[in-house]
């Protein structure tokens, strides 16, 4: 059975976020982001649409949130991380799947927290203060509550927890005002009967009840997240709906004469009074607040978790030794969530969160059923109910509501091209990212160099990091042929590593045993006569180094030794040639050497493939140098057309003569196993080389079975060759962080 995605990453990062929030504070960061701009704007809006029908459009969006709410709390249950929806498809999808969950909940969570700010900007305006720049009030609360996230997640919590009781009682004081004036007949008379109008308005109001997800995302900081994080969404979510009920009967009561995103605040004033209307006013704009104070804690976690786990860069996940929190990530939330205040209008920026935020949830009900059949024994203290009918049903809630908002262009045209952007710049960075910053430690340092290259010799570099005495003499004299046929330059490295709590210390490396095997494989280039570059570095992590010089030098091949097999269950490489395989951006070459290399009778195994052309390459550098004999060999089934083996391989004895004008000879092996006939026909040879049979697109498929079996179960030599394509390098990057 496959594992669960290992909690230890290469993102991983030293210092943890403290769980200091209880169930109280759970409680205000779902309640607080539902009870805000969504109630106190949109209750005017929904109104205005479908009468007191719009009661039933807000069950609506309760009742599809609650089912994928279900989905949150069996995921919680299993991995109580921040992250929320982008750490649980993290777990189940492939790596582009999660980002795009991750990018639509950070979209999301941005998005709603600027409707809440610019819903803010607008009561302010209209209720308490007109301003000329009618943004202002909003984007100083949206400064003042990022630096309350920065200085600390125990103030942020204490602070939720203390707007979200005063505006609950400050609804309840509401709806006690206004009960007296409900009508039912005129309630029953405002009821709309257009069935399309109540979902549509229902999507629209869909973004106040995603408090839930703020609750998960802040799993990492809450005390016994498994018992309390099930507990806080649905007392939450059944909490919420009954006052939205009330709201909802009491503003329409009121019977003003127009119903925008102010009405709450002009049925307040009317049942209240000019002071008690003021006081609501204020706590709708108290409730703006703690709602975005939610949004940003839970913005932050999901960029948090991103970096973490290799969808962001590692700079933005960092936490501050002092305050305990994502800092970085919570100043990259607000600049987004300016961008969105300023950019859409009120109605817009619900439907465009609204947007991103189903998509996301789909997923996350599509990643329960997923999840459920790839981890079957996986403990789930929390189980969802009759699983996939229950996950079917919310992703054909959540659809549909999705369905009703694509009506509205610009929001979804808008929130198409961000999904769009944010794809291709993960591709980007994905692609220009250097290669060892997947792997965890610092940059490693040069302790000694001799002969560094000029860095306008363009002459190719091929690299030989010196790890065993014992094989470096055939390494290097592998390396010696290929560079002596292209005009090149071998790079020698030796790497001392040091544990990652010491410093890299670059006396010891020089006085050390590195120094004297780099010093011989430096005797035995300059036996060969070719020109060097020596280097010996300190590092924390042998692939890590290797992979720097290899960019560093840019260097066009990688020779390492291998042999033949891992003893590692989880690695099927070995650690260090795993790492180098998975992440070099150039050709690799493994020699799996039993004495020592011999080209005399070599067997070249023909595929056609990228990686077997390759092959074919060097093969035909090393059997040149060193006069021997090169057979081509393929593998065939006693029915397979003989005429078409034997055009493929003329073809391939062409190839080899326009490039080295070398005679091959041609061996077709009947036999059913591949690796098995190769083995056997391998006897009669000094030495097997091969292609790698596959792309790397999984971690867990490197090279492919074919060669990996040779190697591990011949007495031969054995050399396999990968050749470096930049497409398939960055999807393999992508489908594998």
């Amino acid at each position: 059975m496959a594992k669960p995605f290992s909690t230890a990453q290469p993102h991983q990062i030293e210092t943890e976020l403290s769980r200091e929030l209880g169930i109280w504070s759970a409680l205000a960061i779902g309640v607080g982001t539902m009870i805000a701009a969504g109630i106190f704007t949109l209750s005017g809006l929904a109104i205005r649409n479908v009468g007191s029908a719009a009661i039933v459009s807000f069950l609506l969006a309760a009742i599809v949130s609650s089912l994928t709410a279900l989905a949150y709390c069996e995921f919680v249950s299993v991995y109580p991380r921040s992250g929320e929806g982008y750490l649980y498809a993290r777990r189940t999808f492939s790596p582009p799947l999660a980002y795009l969950v991750g990018w639509s909940l950070f979209l999301g969570y941005t998005a709603s927290c600027a409707f809440y700010i610019a819903s803010l900007s607008s009561y302010f305006n209209e209720f308490i203060w007109h301003i000329p720049y009618e943004s202002l009030s909003g984007l100083l609360a949206l400064i003042a509550l990022t630096f309350l996230n920065i200085k600390g997640t125990k103030e942020s919590g204490g602070f939720q927890i203390m707007i979200t009781g005063l505006k609950v009682l400050l609804l309840i004081w509401f709806i006690y005002g206004g009960l007296k004036w409900v009508d039912q007949d005129m309630l029953l008379d405002a009821f709309s009967t257009d069935v399309m109008d109540i979902i549509s308005t229902s999507a629209l109001v869909f973004i106040t009840f995603f408090g839930f997800s703020a609750i998960a995302a802040s799993a990492g900081e809450v005390q016994n997240p498994i018992r309390n994080i099930p507990k806080a969404i649905f007392i939450s979510v059944i909490a919420v709906t009954i006052l939205y009920t009330f709201v909802i009967v009491v503003t329409l009561a009121a019977d003003l004469n127009e119903y925008t995103e102010a009405a709450m605040g002009a049925a307040a004033k009317k049942f209240l009074g000019g002071f008690g209307g003021l006081v609501i006013v204020g706590g709708a704009i108290f409730s703006m607040i703690s709602a975005s104070n939610a949004s940003i804690m839970a913005g932050s976690r999901v960029a948090l978790a991103m970096s973490h786990l290799g969808h962001f860069p590692v700079e933005i996940g960092s936490i501050n030794k002092r305050t305990k929190t994502p800092i970085i990530s919570l100043l990259l939330v607000g600049g987004v969530i300016i961008f969105f205040a300023m950019a859409l209008p009120l109605e817009d920026l619900a439907h465009f969160a609204n947007i991103v935020l189903l998509i996301a949830l789909i997923m996350v009900n599509i990643a329960l059923i997923v999840h459920r059949r790839k981890f079957p024994d996986l403990d789930r203290p929390f189980r969802v109910p009759f699983v996939p009918v229950i996950p079917i049903v919310a992703i054909a809630a959540n659809a549909y509501l999705l369905i009703q908002i694509f009506q509205h262009l610009l929001p979804t045209l808008l929130a198409i091209g961000c999904l769009v952007l944010g794809m291709v710049a993960f591709l980007s960075w994905k692609g220009t990212q250097p290669e060892e910053e997947a792997i965890p430690g610092i940059h490693s340092k040069v302790a000694l160099e001799r002969y560094a290259p000029d860095k306008n010799d363009k002459r190719p570099r091929i690299l030989v990091p010196l790890a065993n005495p014992a094989t470096m003499p055939s390494l290097i004299a592998i390396a010696a042929s290929i560079a002596r046929a292209q005009n090149g330059v071998i790079v020698l490295l030796r790497v001392r590593t040091v544990p990652e709590q010491m410093p890299l210390d670059f006396k010891n490396a020089q006085e050390s045993q590195e120094k004297g095997i780099l010093d011989a494989g430096q005797r035995e280039v300059e036996r060969h006569g070719l020109p060097f570059n020596a280097l010996l570095k300190v590092g924390h992590n042998a692939a890590r180094a290797i992979l720097e010089t290899a960019r560093e030098r840019h260097c066009e091949l990688i020779i390492l030794g291998w042999k033949g097999y891992s003893s590692s269950r989880d690695k099927v490489l070995g650690e260090v040639t795993d790492t180098i395989v998975t992440y070099a951006r150039c050709n690799i070459m493994l020699a799996k050497i039993k004495d020592e290399i011999d080209f005399d009778k070599v067997l070249l195994a023909t595929t056609e493939t990228p990686h077997a052309l390759v092959a074919e390459k060097y093969a035909a550098i090393l059997v040149k140098a060193h006069a021997g004999n090169l057979t081509l060999g393929h593998v065939v089934e006693e029915s397979t057309e003989a005429s078409t083996i034997q055009q493929k391989m003329k073809r391939a004895q062409e190839r080899i003569s326009s490039q080295s004008d070398l005679v091959t000879d041609i061996e077709i092996i009947h036999g059913r196993s591949v690796s098995r006939s190769i083995i056997e026909a391998g006897k009669s040879y000094d030495t097997i080389i091969i292609g790698a049979t596959r792309d790397q697109l999984y971690k867990q498929i490197l090279f492919g079975s074919i060669p990996e079996n040779i190697a591990k179960f011949t007495k031969r030599n054995v050399i396999v060759v990968k050749e470096y394509s930049p497409v398939r390098a960055l999807l393999g990057r992508v489908l594998r962080d």
